[in-house]
């Protein structure tokens, strides 16, 4: 009998051995199955961070391209807008009444070095704004007189006191002018 009591005592602590073995299976699964589920947060979490980083990164590249295309594309706008004063007092020294022969020589090389002036500015993209006998526009021309004039339609320009400019699309200097009522 008592070795009936040893062997039932033997098969409860093998079945308690068993029970507890299942249970710290269960728990060493529940606790995988935990840390799996925090480390899909985590790798979420980074992929999330990621393709943010990502579309900030791309964002600022065009920012950037965008800005570098531009600075490229006006670079030399306040250098011409330096050189336009210059380029108003050829104008003027070109429109001289009767000149003698030898100013007129004079104006010859003038004019000369003018064009070549101007096709320079034209090459960089610097335009003349026209404004004589063109409908006032208030994003090329700034109005400093008004005028009545029945040979001229309503708010249309009827003089062009200064020149204005334009660098590719952009206005650099708008033209003063002077427009019908």
């Amino acid at each position: 009998m008592a070795k009936e009591k040893e062997t039932a005592q033997e098969e409860m602590k093998e079945e308690v051995v068993e029970e507890t073995t299942e249970d710290v299976e269960v728990q060493k699964e529940e606790n995988l199955q935990q840390q799996m589920k925090k480390l899909e947060e985590e790798v979420n979490n980074w992929k999330t961070d990621y393709y943010k980083v990502f579309a900030d990164m791309e964002n600022l590249k065009r920012r950037l391209e965008k800005e570098h295309q531009n600075s490229l594309k006006f670079m030399m706008q306040s250098f011409i807008e330096e050189l336009l004063p210059v380029v108003d007092n050829f104008e003027r020294s070109l429109n001289v009444q009767n000149p003698s022969d030898e100013i007129q020589t004079f104006l010859k090389g003038y004019q000369m070095i003018f064009d070549q002036l101007m096709a320079i500015l034209k090459k960089n993209g610097v335009e003349v704004i026209e404004a004589q006998g063109q409908e006032f526009d208030p994003n090329l021309h700034q109005a400093v007189m008004t005028t009545q004039d029945e040979n001229y339609d309503h708010n249309v320009v009827v003089e062009e006191l200064q020149k204005g400019y334009k660098l590719k699309d952009r206005v650099i200097r708008a033209s003063l002018v002077k427009v019908n009522e």
